[in-house]
């Protein structure tokens, strides 16, 4: 009798194209990519085949299995510690056929595992040799007849992406997961050596294309020129983000104000009260608009230039050539790719970094992954260097270079800072021996723009934009309230929307004259390190916060709607901050102090989450705040004390 809903786990190596296969099986669009830090725990999903419903577990890739919990243990703890609470009808164990030796080692352990859960039989397991079209491109021709007759299993070449080869994969799960045919899967074949059978299995090898591998992988992972290379794909991407995000973040402005006139004539016509319109549109909606049309064009050109050489296999030969950089301040070459990650969100940042195999290095990369600007900092930077400091606007090319010049000065710096401070760690709280750092290098694979393009779009950058799109609407309502609100005294009900007098200030301009001395002493003023503080959610608001202060709830749109171009709107943004006292030490100050704070909530979180532990939460707050802190006194003092500003 069949059960109503069979489990089936699928195991597989990382990058062996696991999760593309568990998408196309449920139709889900689970992330992909190990950089990006497996889950923990394992993916859900389901889909009918034949009128059998198929429940599918995505268990993390892993080059073995875990170790047991007590070293005297078996094979069945072994077992548990690797399905956790699953009990599967089947394991369907996916290989890349470019590397098979590494998936027939985790297979053979996965054939060893004391399964006996059931009637004393075996769970079923099934082999998916996947990228089998990548291995006849690269010349490897591999016998899947010899394959499956040694090792008496299923064994399925497909290729992920192709609907038919995920039907044969249907139909082999199918199969297996009857009752009847589970006594069929007698596991005696388990002597078998997998780099031997691997090596049988290969009828020929025609690799055309092994001495440019070779050649690329020299220059990539090479002590000189893998560094070269690095930073100048970094600057480039740095470039082309800037370039290509101001045009469409000025459409969508444009298109988000239309719309926000149509909703204030809406709420008039509706005869809703003033207040209700002013929290609603002019303070969530409104805060929602700039958070969108600032952050997600270059979330999402970053991202996508990320995700692009993540396919191409340059990420994990960066962080080889890092290596010994790392290496000297008591990290790991994992750490670079982390921080390149950090970039575009600290958040994934810091959950790559269970990709790092060691406790210690993980444990220094992931509290110094909040020391790197994600993309949520970039608009301070895209609106106060061209202002401040550029040759010109940042959508012309002298701009947009200077601008990637200073920005990438300041981005070294972070880096260097960061390196500094897991030097510190290593040293004190994280004191031990360095272990050694081994990484597979995954195979080069072709370009797909459009396959990259809707990845990045749809798995990556719709999340970290709608968790800033969540913290944008409270936190607008919440600016509103104190930009419009007075306080009136116990007589007349405390506080009220209507000022009282002409010197009695908002509830925003009390908080601010209130952070004023403390924001002094680090170059800034108190309206700038309110933002800081209530943009704490997301760092995506700082900026729409700071505007709002300063225009104390006014309208924003002919401030903020040209200053994403050249136009004179930009002159505007930069009357408004010079009119406030602003200089050039008041920019310096309010960037570096965003790059150098607290990291945002979901960071914190992500930190907390993965150390297990708040004080790690607390550690990354302050490893980041104090050096800024610092910095920013040490600017202020010498433009009071030298300059006399």
């Amino acid at each position: 009798m069949e059960h109503e809903c069979s489990v089936i786990a699928l195991a597989g190596t990382p990058k062996a194209g696991k999760t593309t296969i568990f998408n196309g099986l449920t139709g889900m669009c689970r992330y992909t990519g190990s950089w990006w830090g497996d889950r923990g725990t394992p993916g859900r999903g389901t889909y009918t085949y034949c009128g059998q419903t198929y429940m599918l577990l995505d268990m993390p890739g892993a080059y073995s299995l875990p170790p047991a919990p007590f070293p005297d243990s078996g094979s069945r703890e072994n077992r548990d510690s690797f399905l956790g609470s699953q009990q599967p009808d089947v394991i369907a164990v996916v290989a890349d056929a470019t590397r098979l030796e590494l998936g027939l080692h985790l297979l053979k352990q996965v054939l060893g595992m004391d399964t006996g859960t059931r009637d004393a039989d075996n769970i079923p397991v099934i082999l998916c040799v996947n990228f089998c079209d990548e291995a006849l491109r690269t010349g490897l021709v591999i016998d899947y007849n010899l394959l499956e007759d040694v090792l008496q299993i299923p064994v399925i070449p497909c290729c992920a992406r192709r609907r038919s080869h995920l039907d044969d994969i249907k139909a082999a799960i199918h199969y297996a997961a009857k009752p009847g045919n589970r006594k069929a899967f007698c596991y005696d074949c388990l002597d078998f050596s997998p780099k031997k059978l691997a090596a049988e299995c290969i009828c020929a090898s025609s690799d055309t294309d092994g001495a440019r591998r070779v050649l690329l992988d020299l220059l990539l992972t090479g002590p000189v020129t893998g560094k070269i290379i690095l930073l100048f794909l970094l600057a480039g991407v740095l470039h082309l983000t800037m370039i290509a995000a101001g045009f469409p973040s000025r459409l969508l402005w444009e298109a988000l104000s239309r719309l926000e006139l149509s909703l204030d004539r809406a709420m008039t016509y509706l005869g809703a009260a003033p207040w209700l319109t002013g929290c609603l549109v002019h303070g969530g909606f409104r805060a929602l608009s700039w958070t969108a049309a600032i952050m997600l064009p270059p979330l999402a050109v970053f991202l996508f230039f990320f995700t692009l050489l993540e396919d191409l296999g340059f990420l994990p030969r960066a962080s080889m050539g890092m290596d010994p950089v790392f290496g000297k301040c008591g990290a790991c070459g994992g750490q670079c790719v982390t921080m390149a990650l950090g970039l575009g969100c600290n958040a994934a940042g810091v959950a790559c970094c269970r990709s790092i195999q060691s406790p210690k290095e993980r444990t220094i990369a992931v509290p110094t992954n909040s020391m790197i600007p994600c993309c949520g900092r970039f608009p301070v930077f895209i609106m106060l260097i061209p202002l401040f400091f550029a040759a010109g606007p940042v959508d012309s090319l002298t701009g947009s270079l200077s601008c990637a010049l200073l920005f990438s000065i300041l981005l070294l710096a972070a880096v260097y800072l960061s390196m500094g401070i897991s030097w510190l760690l290593s040293k004190t709280l994280l004191k031990g021996l360095p272990s050694a750092f081994t990484l597979e290098l995954p195979p080069y694979r072709k370009m797909h723009i459009t396959r990259s393009a809707l990845r990045s779009l749809l798995n990556r950058t719709m999340v970290f934009t709608g968790r800033a799109v969540r913290a944008a609407v409270p936190a607008g309502i919440i600016v509103w309230f104190l930009a419009n609100l007075f306080y009136t005294g116990p007589s007349a009900g405390l506080v009220s929307f209507h000022r009282p007098a002409a010197d009695v200030p908002s509830l925003l301009n009390a908080f601010t004259g209130m952070l004023d001395p403390a924001a002094v002493l680090l170059g800034m003023d108190g309206a700038i390190l309110a933002a800081f503080i209530l943009s704490f959610p997301a760092g995506e608001l700082f900026l729409p916060i700071l505007i709002m202060a300063y225009l104390e709830g006014g309208p924003l749109g002919g401030i903020l709607g040209g200053s994403l171009d050249a136009g004179g709107s930009a002159f505007s943004l930069y009357q408004l901050l010079v009119s406030q006292g602003w200089t050039w030490i008041t920019a310096i100050c309010t960037l570096v102090f965003t790059f150098l704070h607290w990291p945002c909530l979901t960071t914190c979180q992500a930190v907390a989450r993965e150390t297990d532990s708040l004080k790690w939460a607390g550690t990354a707050i302050c490893i980041a705040t104090i050096p800024g802190i610092l910095i920013c006194m040490g600017i202020a003092l010498y433009g009071h004390m030298v300059l006399g500003i």
